[in-house]
């Protein structure tokens, strides 16, 4: 799988881990045990695909941050 494919699938996966992040720290008092069981999981893997996407976007980050970088 390619960079550009691999974004395409992760960048949606990132936002939904997002809205469900904030759905359930939100709503935690109404459905507790979800809350309590779903939600340190939901936010390792949020961490886990945020470290992906900068891995995979790092040509960018270092072009873009780093002076005198090649632009991307």
């Amino acid at each position: 799988m390619n960079r550009q494919r691999a974004l395409k699938v992760l960048n949606p996966l990132i936002l939904v881990l997002l809205l469900y992040q904030g759905v359930t720290g939100v709503f935690r008092f109404s459905f507790y045990e979800h809350f309590q069981l779903m939600h340190p999981i939901a936010g390792i893997l949020l961490l886990v695909a945020g470290a992906v996407h900068l891995t995979l976007n790092w040509p960018w980050v270092r072009a873009t941050y780093k002076p005198g970088g090649r632009k991307a």
